[in-house]
């Protein structure tokens, strides 16, 4: 990695640009299951987060491998 931090794997699952409780989402959520869906490839995704500063510009994505997953 050719960037000024080291590379910490990690999963996003929500972002924000402010401090955001979420207990009242996850208390909400409590309990819920939600369709089954099934997986059939996992992808690891580069995100390259917007430098110009221009509103509401958005985020590049690259894939930089992806993996079948078999049955």
């Amino acid at each position: 990695m050719d960037e000024h931090r080291p590379y910490i794997p990690h999963l996003t699952l929500a972002r924000s640009r402010v401090p955001v409780d979420l207990a009242p989402y996850t208390a909400a959520l409590d309990g819920f299951e939600g369709t089954q869906w099934q997986v059939d490839g996992f992808a690891l995704v580069r995100s390259h987060l917007p430098a110009s500063g221009v509103p509401g510009e958005q985020p590049r994505y690259e894939v930089v491998r992806a993996w079948p997953l078999g049955r």
